[in-house]
């Protein structure tokens, strides 16, 4: 894969997609946890993009009673 002349290693897309699902994940996270009324809803999309998949199952187990936010 080339990109402006340069050749990029073969990782180079799968990390991009990789980060653009963390990214739109704390996305959906931080609509949420506002649309639910959350204060820390900054926290949990940080928090998300900073230790990945573990905010998002915690914070999916925290609301699994609560429903779709409205």
């Amino acid at each position: 894969m080339t990109l402006f002349g340069l050749a990029l290693p073969w990782s180079l897309p799968l990390t991009l997609v990789i980060y653009g699902v963390v990214v739109a994940a704390a996305a959906w996270i931080y609509r949420d946890a506002r649309a639910r009324g959350s204060r820390y809803a900054a926290l949990w999309a940080l928090s998300t993009l900073v230790f990945t998949i573990v905010p998002v199952l915690v914070y999916m187990y925290l609301h699994r009673d609560a429903g779709p936010a409205r």
